[in-house]
């Protein structure tokens, strides 16, 4: 481990590690409060549209902003929309703070709120990601972004889930979010202050829907897009349903805390090994193995719901899901090298277009999962739609394997001539 970590420290610029420190901060600020702010909405009125609608509203807004930020990117800086979005965090979980039950109440206010924030913020990480780093080190990067998220996400949930329940238990109500909320604000004033150790020039133009439009008469580019569009379905459900079905499992936001810390902990070591394993040659093998042990986790909604089910899942899914996350983060940056230098489009366009295809596979996951909804919040039935859902990477995995050209295994010319000899003689009339 210290070998690869010391070679890795000269492949990486130190602006990557820059990047990398403040994702770290980010991911330890959004791991103590975004899950919590799913149980925050559930708990007042005790059902799941709410929620629902709160994530479906983020999905939507979450391109806009990726729109929005390009636009700015190109008249200031990249790094600029970074710093918006860390602030739009934080000024989120301050009206959260202070506006408490009565803000709760209106979700899709929250998810507007929340996918503008994080639109701005993960359109520039995306950006400055790229820029930063080259195709040959870019899963060493992946992952290393991947082990600092689960440091962030072993630290931060059980943390928040002990904060939560213990002040819930001596003054009641919500009050225990209030300091978890808090401590989110600060985290990401100090990741504010980290960003002013990068520096980027501005982007040499705007999201164009013209040049969009034009990047997908690219087969491969179109297939990979359309895998991401398939994947969205499942993350956009996925991000807050299962959590959301552990706790209600359980009643617990402290045992909550200990399912993602278990979570976490399997990812750091899987974020570690992939990012390790996924260079140029192995990352559709990587992925497909990845998109198959998704699947295994996936058939565990076949069982009843509860909460060991549930732990078990946690920790397949955990194990499995870096080795078809990195590969594909992997295989999409290099398109758009490869887009840039061929057909001499922008990289960020690219960003951008994948941003709409993903975020439309997570609106239609949540929407239908509303539309379950309409029948009964029967968890069974949850449980099926769960169930299918987790089964759309293989077909990501497809579209990804389809869009990579057929590599030919290259043959010395003095093998070739052997082969060519034998044949001759093999077929030589007597």
């Amino acid at each position: 481990m210290f070998n690869w970590t010391r070679k890795l420290t000269f492949q990486l610029q130190p602006a990557a590690w820059w990047l990398l420190a403040i994702g770290g901060l980010f991911g330890l600020a959004v791991g103590l409060s975004n899950t919590f702010v799913n149980i925050f909405i559930w708990k007042i009125d005790r059902n799941y549209t709410s929620t629902a609608w709160y994530n479906l509203w983020m999905y939507v807004c979450i391109p806009i902003a990726f729109v929005a930020a390009s636009w700015l990117a190109k008249k200031f800086r990249v790094v600029i929309p970074l710093r918006i979005g860390i602030a739009g965090h934080a000024l989120f979980y301050c009206l959260v703070l202070f506006g408490g039950q009565q803000l709760a109440r209106y979700p899709i206010v929250l998810g507007i709120g929340m996918g503008l924030a994080a639109g701005f913020y993960w359109f520039s990480f995306n950006v400055l990601s790229i820029h930063f780093t080259s195709d040959a080190h870019r899963s060493n990067f992946m992952g290393m972004n991947g082990v600092f998220a689960a440091i962030a996400g072993m630290i931060a949930p059980p943390v928040a889930g002990f904060l939560i329940s213990r002040e819930d238990l001596l003054w009641g109500g919500l009050t225990g979010f209030h300091l978890v909320f808090g401590l989110s604000i600060a985290l990401f004033a100090a990741g504010t202050v980290i960003s002013w150790k990068i520096n980027t020039e501005c982007l040499e133009n705007s999201f164009m829907f013209n040049q969009a439009l034009q990047s997908l008469k690219i087969r491969s580019w179109r297939m990979k897009v359309f895998g991401c569009l398939f994947y969205g379905m499942r993350e956009g459900l996925f991000l807050f349903l299962i959590g959301l079905l552990f706790f209600i499992a359980t009643g617990s936001e402290f045992t909550l805390g200990e399912f993602l810390f278990l979570q976490s902990g399997l990812a750091f070591v899987a974020n570690f090994v992939s990012g390790k394993l996924a260079q140029k040659r192995r990352r559709i093998l990587l992925m497909g193995s990845g998109a198959l042990g998704m699947f295994a986790a996936a058939t565990i909604f076949l069982l009843p719901v509860n909460a060991m089910h549930l732990w078990i899942y946690g920790a397949l899914l955990s194990a499995t899901l870096p080795f078809f996350l990195v590969p594909m983060q992997s295989l999409i940056y290099a398109e758009m090298d490869e887009m840039e230098e061929k057909e001499k489009l922008f990289r960020h366009q690219h960003i951008i277009t994948r941003e709409i295809f993903e975020n439309a596979g997570r609106v239609l996951g949540i929407v239908s999962f509303l539309l379950l909804l309409i029948g009964g919040h029967q968890v069974h039935r949850i449980a099926m739609l769960a169930f299918g859902l987790g089964c759309v990477q293989l077909g990501t995995w497809i579209l990804f394997k389809w869009s990579e050209p057929v590599r030919v295994k290259h043959v010395s010319d003095h093998k070739l001539a052997s082969i060519r000899g034998f044949t001759k003689s093999k077929y030589r009339q007597p």
